[in-house]
Parts: structure tokens; sequence; C-alpha cells
């Protein structure tokens, strides 16, 4: 609804989302009060606001208990007072800002939010679904849970991660093939090489460093091209979110490592495989 200060001008709304609840509806959810009082049974015209229709209508929360805001629709003029402010909560999706919400004494309502504790769920609803045909035998039982009503709304970001996860495991397989594959051909081309410094004394892991190093550099060189890109890509998502981390430098401090250490378990195998080998069939005259 449309809403302004008292004395504002009715042309220049504020929209303000509204909800009927009953009194014990803050504990029920969790939400904690910065102000005032909850509601109470008999009241009617008293209400309670979310900080961001403070901040929408610029009342300062000290002087907000007792504050007064009102609706004008068709000539009539609805006036409601303030007793209590709750912290700001997310009752929409975390694409959206938290918007200015005011909650107010509902006699009749048309759904019931339940907090049980519980683990048997068959037998709660059996006895709610009882108790709903007892109360309104003419209406079906029909219940959802919040935490999968909340699931629904980041359905694509779980969708999204799961396919991540899934093309991100196949890159890094085909990665370590084709590193795999790639010292193998460089093993195969230096064997001569390989063969005559451990004739003259060069240690295995001289030979490991040898056939590494290149392999090394161009994770690095990777490394330095696809971290600002990740970065901006993974910005540019998360623009979608009003209320969102911040990327870290050490989030790709460890994605580095750990491609850094997928390389040399991938290459370390066949590099020391060709080191350990006999210098005299290498060196042999084909």
């Amino acid at each position: 609804m449309g809403m302004t200060l008292p004395g504002g001008n009715p042309a220049d709304q504020t929209l303000v989302i509204y909800n009927g609840v009953s009194p014990n509806y803050l504990e029920t959810v969790g939400t904690s009060l910065l102000a005032g009082r909850t509601l109470r049974d008999n009241d009617e015209n008293q209400i309670l606001v979310n900080k961001a229709t403070l901040d929408a209508f610029e009342i300062p929360l000290n002087k907000a208990i007792g504050s007064k805001i009102i609706q004008t629709y068709e000539g009539e003029v609805d006036e409601f007072e303030i007793v209590g402010v709750t912290a700001d909560y997310n009752f929409a999706s975390l694409k959206e800002e938290v918007k200015p919400i005011l909650l107010y004494n509902e006699n009749t309502p048309g759904w019931i939010i339940l907090k049980a504790e519980t683990q048997n769920y068959e037998a709660l609803l059996n006895t709610l679904e009882s108790s709903w045909k007892t109360i309104n035998p003419n209406t079906p039982f029909v219940f959802n849970f919040v935490d999968k009503e909340v699931e629904k709304l980041y359905a694509e970001e779980k969708r999204l991660g799961k396919i991540s996860v899934v093309f991100t495991s196949l890159a890094i397989l085909i990665s370590c093939l084709g590193l795999f594959g790639l010292v193998s051909f460089v093993a195969e081309q230096k064997k001569k090489e390989i063969g005559i410094r451990k004739v003259l004394g060069a240690s295995v892991q001289n030979m490991v460093r040898l056939l590494t190093k290149d392999f090394i550099r161009l994770v690095g060189i990777a490394f330095i091209i696809a971290a600002p890109l990740a970065y901006f890509i993974m910005q540019n998502w998360l623009q979608d979110f009003p209320y969102r981390i911040n990327i870290e430098w050490w989030v790709f401090l460890i994605a580095g490592g750990a491609a850094l250490i997928i390389t040399l378990l991938t290459v370390s195998f066949q590099a020391i495989k060709a080191a350990i080998a006999n210098p005299v069939k290498s060196l042999r005259t084909e």
C-alpha cells in the first residue's frame, strides 16, 4: 500500500508491504525487536514496522514508537501507530533489497505458520490435518515447509553450482590426461638427454625438476590470465545480490595452489618414471 506521514502530500506516497500476523509471530519466526513491543490481541491500528520503513520515512529510531503513518485511498484516511520496530529481515529473495514492511494484527488469517520441535513430521502432520478438518472441513489441508520454500528462491543458483562442479571436474580430468600425455611425450623426446645427465651424475630430483619446470611455468601463466577473469565473472554474478560476500585474495591463492599441486601430481609420476629409467637403455643405439 502507498503511505505517507501525517500532513504529507497524498500524491507522494511510499510503497510499504503489509502482512497480517498474530501477536506471537515474531517469536515464531525468530525476528528481534529494535524498539517498542509486539502486537497485542486488542490492537487495531497499531502496527510493527521494520527498520527499512523508518529509513524510507526518515523517522529516527528513538522517535519511532508512537509515530504515525497514514494511508489515503479514495478519499478515506487510515492512520496507523507504530508500537514496535523489528530488525530488517529478508522476507524475499536475497536478490532484492529489504523493503519497508508493516505487520498488523490479523483476526481472520488465511494461513498459519507453525514452529514445532519434533523429528516425527508424519505424526505432526497427521495431527495438524485432523485438527484442520475439525475446524475447517470444507478447505483442503495444504502445507509447505519453510526451508523448502526458501530453497525455491535459489533453485537457479543451486543448479548453477551443480553444473559448475560437473564441468570443473571434467575440465580437471581432461587437463590431467592432457598433461600426462604431454609429459610422456617430452620425456620420450628428452630420453637421451636424461640418460647423459644421469651418467654425468645428475640426481633423480634434478631430472624431475628438468621435466616439470616448463609445466609449472605454464600453470603460472594460466593463473595470471585466469585469476582476473574469474574475479570479473564472480563480481558480475554477485551484483545480482544486494547482500553479498567480498571475494578475498586468498581464494585465488588457494585455487592457484590447488592447480599447482594437481599439476605436480600428474607430471611427477611420469617424470620420476623417466628419471629412474636405466640410462644404458636410453643411450643404446637403435
